[in-house]
């Protein structure tokens, strides 16, 4: 084992001895600031590792680079088709629309979208998705934060609620309690509304969940058991909350078709739908109007304003230190 000079040792208990001093000295201070979801926060502080500035760097400059392959990942799509309920509808996803939201998604934070849809002509069973609607949000890798209003607009006024899907960063072998949660809540908060009303038959939950170098999407309804302890469920962190099982949920049947196309939906404002780098300005209660257009990416630059105003600020000041050392060389 190794052994410290004594010398050494007795500066080292110094030292400790002099911070124990400087803290009994220091003054509580308090600060106010607020977090990306406009929050406030309220921080008493009294000793000196405290006090100091934190600074951290997200890894989002690597994950915007590695959300160029997605695109690459919709060559190899695998569809689940175990234990398929014999009794639910059959849902068809144009090939068009899942790549496309596949290409704008993030590898790690979870994108969702609503379904709306037709049936055929001669064959209710079936449902066919026309459109995917991108609303203003903000996920993690476990759920996804939507609006309480739900998308209205004249394109969607002939089509019915399918439900929604999302990106999911892994692969799960049931549906999370999270979805089974967010599900339940849209069912009973829509419950009363004739035009935007969601049917627990008809309403499905789709996950498209990365895999290596892939694809996998499955679909899943709501049973009324799954229902009831949805709506009840406060825990959103657990990944197996008490009272959670798997007869709250049923695998449905689906398809992936070629033979027609689907179009987006995305909010008027400039098309902005991601607001996972400005949460302070996404609310529960917000209001949104609807347009037609190509969604953009997760990473475009109209999605992280805060962004550019660093580059910007690190341009004003190499640009004044550049004025400042010119000015010095003029007067020497």
């Amino acid at each position: 084992m190794e052994i410290q000079a004594p010398s050494q040792q007795r500066q080292q208990i110094a030292e400790i001895e002099k911070q124990a001093r400087e803290q009994t000295q220091l003054t509580a201070i308090t600060t106010k600031t607020q977090n990306v979801h406009g929050d406030e926060i309220v921080v008493t502080t009294t000793s000196n590792y405290e006090s100091q500035a934190f600074k951290s760097k997200t890894e989002w400059r690597q994950r915007a680079i590695a959300a160029q392959n997605l695109p690459l990942r919709t060559k190899h799509l695998y569809v689940t088709s175990d234990d398929i309920s014999d009794t639910a509808h059959t849902y068809v996803l144009p090939k068009n629309l899942l790549k496309q939201f596949i290409a704008i998604a993030d590898p790690r934070t979870q994108v969702a979208g609503y379904l709306y849809g037709v049936s055929p002509a001669g064959n209710d069973q079936v449902k066919e998705v026309h459109s995917i609607v991108l609303v203003p949000q903000w996920a993690t890798h476990l759920q996804v934060h939507l609006p309480d209003r739900m998308p209205s607009h004249e394109y969607l006024r002939d089509l019915e609620p399918l439900g929604w899907i999302h990106t999911m960063p892994n692969e799960l072998s049931h549906l999370s309690p999270q979805d089974v949660t967010i599900h339940s809540r849209i069912l009973a908060r829509t419950a009363d509304k004739a035009k935007t009303r969601w049917d627990g038959e008809r309403t499905v939950v789709m996950t498209c969940a990365f895999t290596p170098g892939s694809c996998s999407l499955t679909a899943y309804k709501l049973t009324p058991a799954g229902f009831e302890w949805g709506r009840e469920n406060m825990d959103m962190t657990s990944s197996s909350p008490e009272g959670f099982s798997p007869a709250c949920f049923e695998r449905v049947q689906m398809l992936l078709s070629d033979r027609f196309m689907g179009f987006f939906m995305v909010p008027e404002d400039d098309g902005v739908w991601n607001f996972n780098f400005m949460g302070s300005m996404h609310r529960a209660d917000m209001t949104y109007g609807l347009q037609l257009d190509v969604p953009r990416d997760f990473y475009d630059a109209m999605h992280r304003p805060s962004h550019f105003m660093t580059f910007g600020a690190l341009e004003n000041a190499s640009a004044a230190a550049a004025d400042e050392a010119d000015i010095e060389d003029e007067l020497a």
